[in-house]
């Protein structure tokens, strides 16, 4: 009975979670997210979920009531193994600068990572309530997603902290000027558990995306359970999913939530779900980021428009394959620019920037076989749709003219994603610096995977089924080299610094929060600017946010005291000093731009060159320090 019950009180749940995120952004651009906007949107919301109940549909699966001991066993030391990689994670807690999160945890984490995928996928394969086997699955996710989080004890990544900042201001005043339109969804619901929790802004912020979908995948997955008959192979499927990568879901941003909604309303499309979960998640998704949102509500749209009984030739003419298709490449080339702030256009040197075969060397045994899958995953990718091609017809058997126009639309998206992106690579942004010049465009390749998620799905769950039907033994060797393959999974999804490969971006140090508050103690109370890297950036954000830290510059246009964003004016003046040659006249002309007297330059000793960088400004400086044992320098300039 309390596996009915979840069952029939997620749909409840989602929806009501879709119409807060959605009616809490119209609220805060009507009024403000302050107690009493957070009050009217759980009202409207109320309100909404109660009007909109009787339309929501029920999951009708089967449910195996009978439990085997070999479930409980293996469960048990999945869930064991998962802890003893957190408990090495923990141990490896930082708040130093670091690259990967591999250069710290002990290398027996990914052996206990091994045995936990192996001894997920032999409980998976047991009889056992669905619902047990949903907390088995979380649980494994939310160790797999957590690592991030746990290592980097001041936070991972660059944007979470300006986002971070952003809803202090709102949670202190009700709203931040300007009222942009993107991002409020994630916003709304960080406010609000902070309000109800009690719980910091920061911790809420940093674990949002890794709980939310170690707990909200497995059951938005089960949503593709119904049509299958095998429910031993549908399970075994489901943790497979991480095999197309889970970078997105490891650290909290709008865009990373927002592709856990565009999935939710992809797999609600795929299996034509009740029509309020599916317009209401899309909503959510466009609330939350536009360029995930825009192409759900396109897809909503597209997917609704056949259900409208109405026989004009123009409605008749966008069901076409050709129209559908031209339809979504503009929208996502549209998405792209308007994302990128409207920025004008230039044609480019153009890069497909496709890897080709790759085969490494005899350095390192086990680094080649890892960078075998994670060089070739573009290939990979490729095989399975290769595969999923030519195997159509054995994986969707008894497939009716509907389904067959679903699969078609979200083939027909996943191609204009994939064609938007590699034209935008001929082009370049006038407003973006040139390391950022990919980064909105590079999400679409993102986006086209999660809408051909379900039909991966499918591909999984077809050699499941033919993976059971094997002998004893190669049912082992099979799950035995899943289980390597999840744990490769593992490894490539986050940041890494090897002989192989180097992500480059340092994580924010606690050298980096002191740097900001000696600086702050030495401006003795005036008006400066310090050029740093985006890191020592956040940590500035970090701790003093935006509040009162914007400086009118000399064209009368805000600015913010440190380089933020890297593509703006105060960055390049800081590229100017570490590439260029670190001269008292380029901190000149960033105080005359900036209409201050005191400017500060901070180094960090892993930068490029930064021996040199270093000397130079010691000559061109007032005033200089060191701090950390050298790992940071503050150097200080004063008209």
């Amino acid at each position: 009975m309390k596996n009915i019950n979840f069952k029939l009180n997620f749909p409840i749940f989602w929806l009501g979670l879709s119409l807060f995120i959605s009616t809490s952004t119209l609220v805060y651009f009507l009024y403000a997210l302050d107690i009493i906007g957070l009050i009217a949107s759980i009202l409207i919301t109320s309100i909404l979920l109660w009007s909109l109940k009787p339309y929501l549909k029920d999951l009708k699966s089967k449910t195996n009531s009978d439990t085997s001991y070999k479930f409980w066993l293996y469960g048990v030391i999945s869930i064991l193994a998962t802890i003893s990689a957190l408990i090495l994670a923990f141990y490896a807690r930082t708040d130093q600068a670091i690259i990967s999160p591999w250069q710290l945890i002990n290398p027996w984490f990914f052996v206990f990572i091994a045995l936990a995928s192996l001894c997920l996928l032999l409980a998976l394969k047991q009889a056992a309530p669905d619902t047990c086997k949903k907390i088995l699955l979380s649980f494994y996710y939310l160790g797999i997603f957590s690592v991030a989080s746990i290592i980097y004890k001041l936070g991972y990544g660059f944007d979470p902290f300006i986002h971070q900042a952003a809803m202090l201001e709102i949670n202190k005043y009700g709203f931040i000027l300007p009222k942009n339109p993107y991002y409020l969804g994630q916003y709304s619901v960080i406010i609000l558990l902070h309000k109800i929790s009690g719980l910091s802004l920061y911790l809420i912020n940093q674990w949002l995306v890794p709980i939310t979908s170690a707990l909200l995948l497995p059951q938005i997955i089960y949503y593709l359970f119904p049509k299958k008959a095998d429910n031993k192979s549908a399970w075994l499927s489901s943790p497979l999913i991480i095999l197309l990568g889970f970078t997105p879901l490891i650290m909290t941003t709008p865009q990373n939530f927002s592709y856990l909604f565009l999935l939710a309303t992809i797999i609600f499309i795929y299996t034509n779900l009740s029509w309020p979960l599916i317009v209401f998640s899309a909503l959510a998704t466009f609330a939350i980021h536009p360029l995930s949102g825009i192409p759900a509500l396109a897809l909503v749209t597209l997917f609704l428009l056949p259900k409208i009984k109405i026989k004009k030739l123009s409605f008749n003419a966008l069901k076409r394959s050709e129209i559908i298709f031209a339809s979504l490449f503009l929208i996502f080339c549209l998405t792209i620019w308007a994302t990128s702030g409207f920025s004008p256009l230039h044609l480019s040197s153009y890069n497909l920037s496709l890897l080709n075969p790759s085969f490494l060397g005899q350095e390192n045994f086990i680094l080649n076989f890892v960078y075998f899958f994670v060089n070739n995953y573009f290939w990979l990718i490729l095989a399975g749709a290769i595969i999923i091609f030519f195997q159509r017809h054995r994986l969707w058997p008894d497939i009716s003219l509907k389904e067959t126009k679903t699969l078609r639309l979200l083939s027909l998206a996943a191609l204009a994603a994939i064609s938007a992106y590699l034209i935008s690579r001929g082009f370049s942004f006038a407003s973006l610096i040139n390391y950022e010049q990919d980064n909105y465009a590079a999400r679409l390749p993102i986006i086209a995977l999660i809408l051909l998620i379900p039909i991966y799905w499918e591909l999984f769950h077809y050699l499941s089924k033919r993976a059971l039907k094997q002998t004893q033994i190669m049912q082992v060797i099979l799950l035995v080299g899943t289980a390597i393959i999840m744990t490769i999974a593992v490894y490539g999804s986050y940041p890494r610094f090897d002989n192989y490969f180097n992500s480059r971006g340092y994580s924010t140090a606690e050298s980096d929060i002191e740097a900001v508050h000696i600086v702050e103690n030495l401006a003795q109370g005036q008006a400066y600017i310090t050029l740093a890297n985006q890191q020592v950036s956040a940590g500035a954000l970090h701790e003093f946010g935006f509040h009162n830290r914007y400086l009118n510059n000399r064209d009368q246009q805000e600015i913010y005291f440190y380089p933020i964003p890297t593509g703006g004016p105060l960055y390049q003046y800081y590229l100017d000093m570490v590439y260029k040659n670190a001269k008292r006249e380029t901190m000149l002309k960033a105080m005359e731009f900036s209409q201050v007297n005191r400017a500060y330059l901070i180094i960090n000793k892993y930068w490029w060159a930064s021996d040199k960088i270093i000397a130079e400004a010691k000559l061109s400086a007032n005033f200089w320090q060191k701090i950390d044992d050298g790992k940071v320098y503050i150097f200080e300039y004063r008209q």
